[in-house]
């Protein structure tokens, strides 16, 4: 049912908002960090190690499912030019 779900949210979701997602994503587990940094209490560590890094890790996970999702999509052409067809002897 979940996967159902995720693969609906890929197909209809816009890679843009995704992005966008992931996006804040980051800015609050940074946050979560800085946090840590200027209040060291035993608090704001542990939940810059936790929290802050699974909502970064959220945020990577979402940045690379914008990146699959834009191979998946993505037409490739060859570099190097064919060869010209070669004259039949007739």
């Amino acid at each position: 049912m979940i996967k159902k779900r995720l693969e609906k949210w890929v197909e209809t979701g816009s890679r843009s908002r995704i992005l966008v997602y992931a996006c804040v994503l980051g800015l609050i587990g940074l946050a979560f960090m800085v946090w840590s940094l200027f209040d060291q209490g035993w608090i704001p560590v542990m939940m810059a190690m936790s929290v802050g890094q699974v909502i970064g890790t959220l945020s990577l996970a979402l940045f690379i499912l914008v990146i699959v999702i834009d191979l998946q999509r993505a037409t490739f052409r060859p570099s190097i030019p064919p060869e010209p067809p070669k004259p039949e002897d007739d």
